[in-house]
């Protein structure tokens, strides 16, 4: 098993302060790796691969899967499409209207 992080090294790690890091514990855990708390005790504590991995997950130059990911959260909005979304639609739908006939033309 690996180390644990304390406070002071997580800050280290992060580039955030001790005070920062001991406030989003309490106030916006989400802004913080997931913390590892020991049975009987209140320290703060952090395993470095879940430091790691929750970095990662944070890395703005998104990988193809991110891509995907983030494209299947936008399919499943609510609400009307906004007009670039409609437009976007009826292109797409008169480019493939289009490649449709003229495979029925040849067809025919």
């Amino acid at each position: 098993m690996k180390a644990l992080l304390t406070v002071d090294q997580l800050s280290q790690y992060l580039h955030k302060s001790v005070a920062s890091i001991r406030s989003d514990a309490t106030r916006n855990p989400q802004s913080l790796p997931p913390i590892c708390r020991l049975p009987g005790t209140k320290r703060l504590l952090w395993r470095i691969e879940d430091v790691e991995r929750w970095l990662a997950a944070h890395v703005e130059g998104m990988s193809i899967a991110a891509v995907i990911a983030v494209s299947d959260q936008q399919r499943s909005r609510r609400g009307r499409p906004t007009k670039a979304e409609q437009v976007a639609r009826q292109r797409q739908r008169l480019s493939q209207g289009a490649g449709k006939e003229s495979h029925a033309s040849t067809l025919g």
